[in-house]
């Protein structure tokens, strides 16, 4: 009677291989890191559209982590408090820093710049610029656009008042916009 002998293995607990187990824990893992790469980018950036980007992916694996746990009784969600609770404070800080109307702003500008309506382009960085953001690319956009059409006056202008909003800690940027601003001075 050995036909049938090999048709049924002895699962674990639940009804789970060791497969199917190792399979959704290296799903899981993956992840987690996916969480925790993109709440450390999205709260160590100084672009806007980073920010609310990463968070967004951070909220969507928490999201599938979740389902995951519900559907697999085997995976056990330990800390999903204190990630919640990171994720609030993130999105707390980003509604009253205006991150997601500053990444909104200028993705309306650049989509703007794109179509060629250079104009009205200037028009919605100038909005977010008059709010004295400290995200660089509002301000290196203007001062790009203003020296594509040769009003040197306005790119002097948003350099001067980018330096006075980007933190100096911002090396990068900072740097950049400093540069062109002596360079325009000077040339």
């Amino acid at each position: 009677m050995g036909f049938f002998s090999n048709l049924f293995k002895s699962k674990p607990a639940n009804g789970y291989s060791n497969n199917d187990i190792n399979a959704v824990t290296i799903s899981a893992n993956r992840l987690v890191e996916v969480i925790n790469e993109s709440l450390t980018i999205s709260n160590e950036s100084n672009n806007p559209e980073t920010k609310v980007s990463r968070l967004g992916v951070a909220k969507d694996k928490l999201s599938d982590i979740k389902k995951l746990s519900k559907k697999y009784s085997f995976l056990t969600l330990t800390s999903l408090e204190d990630v919640e609770s990171s994720i609030a404070e993130l999105e707390s800080e980003f509604l009253i820093a205006g991150y997601k109307e500053i990444a909104s702003g200028n993705m309306t500008a650049k989509a703007l710049e794109k179509e060629g309506k250079i104009e009205e382009a200037i028009i919605e960085y100038e909005k977010l610029a008059s709010r004295k953001v400290d995200t660089p690319f509002t301000y290196q956009r203007l001062a790009i656009l203003y020296r594509k059409g040769k009003n040197k006056n306005e790119e002097i202008r948003i350099l001067e008042e980018a330096l006075n909003n980007i933190p100096v800690t911002n090396e990068k940027h900072y740097g950049w916009l400093q540069d062109r601003l002596i360079k325009i001075k000077n040339g």
